[in-house]
C-alpha cells in the first residue's frame, strides 16, 4: 500500500511538471505568433483600436482582438492588447500639419476612425519605426476615402494601386478639397522646402 501511495505521488508531480511545460510552450508560441503577425511577413492583419490621429495619414493606438472580425484567431488577447504601434497609411500622403489643407486631411481622419477599431494589412516598417498599412473601418478602405475627399495624394513613387490612382484624378478633376488650389504642393515636396520657400505658399 505505501508502495502504491508513493507510485501514485510519483505519476502526479509528473503530470503537473508536464502540464507547466505545455503551458511555457503556449506561451511562447503566443508570441511567436504576436511577432509574426507583426513583423509584415505575411498576409494576416491586426485590429487596432485608435488613440490618436497625428495627421492626415498617420495613427497610432493599440492592437486589440475583436471576437467578431477575429483577423488573427488564437493570439492570446491579454498579450496583444500591451502592443502599440504607430500607423502610416500606406499609398497616400496627406498634406503636412502647417501645409495648405494639413488642419483639414488631420480632423477628416479624426472623424473617419478616432475611438475607433480598424483593421490593418500590414506591410513594412519605415525608417521611424512606423508600420505601414492598409487600414479598414466596417469594410471601408480609409486611404481610398482620404484620396476621394482630395485629401490626400496618391504616393504613387511607392504604391501602384490603380483604384487610388482613380481616385486622386477624379477629385483633382473636381476640384475637391485640396486641388481646389491651383498651387497644392505635394507633402514630398514640402518637406524639402526652406521656411522662406513654404511661407511664399501661405
Amino acid at each position: 500500500m505505501k508502495r502504491f501511495l508513493v507510485l501514485a505521488a510519483a505519476v502526479l508531480l509528473l503530470s503537473c511538471s508536464c502540464q507547466q511545460n505545455a503551458k511555457r510552450v503556449d506561451a511562447s508560441r503566443c508570441a511567436a505568433s504576436v511577432t509574426k503577425c507583426l513583423s509584415g511577413s505575411d498576409t494576416v492583419g491586426v485590429m487596432l483600436k485608435v488613440e490618436r490621429v497625428i495627421d492626415g495619414d498617420t495613427f497610432e493606438g493599440h492592437v486589440i482582438q475583436d471576437p467578431k472580425t477575429a483577423y488573427n484567431p488564437g493570439v492570446n488577447p491579454w498579450m496583444v492588447q500591451l502592443t502599440k504601434i504607430v500607423v502610416r497609411i500606406n499609398g497616400i500622403d496627406a498634406p503636412e500639419r502647417g501645409q495648405f489643407y494639413g488642419d483639414v486631411a488631420t480632423l477628416h481622419l479624426q472623424w473617419l476612425i478616432s475611438g475607433k477599431a480598424v483593421g490593418l494589412k500590414l506591410k513594412q516598417r519605415d525608417m521611424y519605426g512606423r508600420w505601414i498599412a492598409t487600414a479598414f473601418h466596417d469594410g471601408v478602405d480609409i486611404g481610398a476615402e482620404m484620396l476621394k475627399e482630395g485629401l490626400a495624394w496618391h504616393y504613387k513613387e511607392v504604391d501602384g494601386n490603380p483604384l487610388y490612382a482613380q481616385l486622386e484624378a477624379e477629385a483633382k478633376l473636381a476640384g475637391l478639397g485640396l486641388w481646389c488650389d491651383d498651387r497644392a504642393v505635394p507633402p514630398w515636396e514640402w518637406r524639402r522646402m526652406s521656411k522662406y520657400e513654404r511661407d511664399a505658399y501661405r
